[in-house]
């Protein structure tokens, strides 16, 4: 019976993989560059558009209160033990 997987070796020629990773480094550093020029581009766009709405925009809210028709519900909350639990048979309210 023959083997279901091969093993097959190619020679690849040393100036192709010269050229493969100058092509690899070239495009890394075009990315490089890229991200660079848009995080210098956006940073000016965003401190002015952050500076404008923090003088103009948005409603400032002086009284944090709940608004009319809303209930909020106070309770008291406490963490009970399982080990208490099976001990107690039932935690206490």
């Amino acid at each position: 019976m023959s083997d279901p997987y091969q093993v097959r070796f190619v020679r690849i020629p040393r100036w192709a993989l010269v050229l493969a990773g100058l092509a690899a480094a070239a495009f890394a550093i075009a990315l490089f560059l890229l991200s660079i020029t848009v995080f210098l581009v956006l940073l000016p766009v965003i401190a002015i558009a952050s500076g404008l709405y923090y003088l103009f925009g948005g409603k400032r809210v002086a009284n944090r209160r709940a608004p009319d028709g809303v209930e909020i519900i106070e309770g008291e909350y406490r963490v009970v033990e399982p080990k208490r639990v099976e001990r107690d048979g039932q935690p206490r309210s």
